[in-house]
């Protein structure tokens, strides 16, 4: 027999925001996710929008967690013809400014680089995400993505959101606000793959994209054009590699 539970909201329950992200005191966008590691979370929102790329034009990132609000100053400016996408975007599949103006990838020059990832590593990478992501491991319903090196079966970074895109982010943001250089790394993740994930690591620069889930064509599509290697499935000893398969040997 089933055992059902009914409860009031409570603080342990997983929190679910929406969060103000603004570039040089002007608004960009209104992501809904957890309201935690802010900073992190608008600089990576903010690559992958195209409108960060110099760490050293950064001048500081600060947040009012109350208000859920994160403040990005830069020299870098928002390239001619971007439309901001101030609005609400779901937890659950986020919109990129750039996928709806149609000018997603203006300087769509493939990845490339000489890192090579073992098929076993991959699969211990990603065993460690699940069993390193704090929040998903108490019951809360969130994702983890995770940054690995070439030929390390261990983690580099882990970030957590209650949305798949906020994680990688989250993750992206931080790596670059570390200086952790992603060119030769490779980001996990523990939910699906959509076409604009896709687009998120290669503007993160990062050339291999995993999931303990699956992708959708368009994704593998996506990231064949843009020279980001795509492995899904990754789990129970197996993995399925969609594009770019030269990267991955084992």
């Amino acid at each position: 027999m089933a055992i059902v539970e009914y409860a009031a909201p409570v603080p342990r329950e997983t929190a679910e925001r929406p969060i103000r992200i603004y570039l040089n005191d002007a608004p960009v966008a209104v992501s809904q996710g957890s309201p935690y590691g802010l900073h992190e979370l608008a600089v990576g929102y903010l690559l992958s929008e195209g409108l960060l790329s110099d760490r050293d034009r950064l001048v500081e990132v600060t947040a009012d967690p109350e208000k859920a609000e994160v403040y990005v100053a830069s020299g870098e400016q928002a390239v001619d013809g971007y439309v901001p996408l101030h609005r609400v975007t779901s937890s659950g599949c986020a919109q990129s400014a750039l996928m709806r103006s149609g000018t997603c990838v203006p300087d769509a020059a493939r990845l490339s680089t000489t890192a090579r990832f073992d098929a076993d590593a991959l699969l211990s990478c990603m065993d460690e995400l699940c069993e390193r992501s704090p929040r998903r491991n108490t019951g809360e319903c969130v994702h983890g993505c995770g940054l690995g090196a070439p030929g390390a079966n261990r983690l580099l970074l882990v970030r957590e959101d209650i949305g798949r895109h906020n994680a990688m982010d989250k993750l992206i943001g931080q790596a670059w606000l570390d200086r952790v250089d992603v060119r030769d790394k490779a980001l996990f993740i523990t939910g699906r793959i959509s076409a604009e994930m896709a687009l998120k690591a290669y503007r993160g620069g990062c050339p291999v994209l995993v999931s303990r889930k699956s992708a959708t064509d368009e994704a593998a599509r996506r990231a064949a054009s843009l020279g980001v290697t795509l492995v899904s499935h990754c789990r129970d000893g197996r993995l399925r590699v969609l594009s770019c398969p030269e990267r991955i040997s084992g």
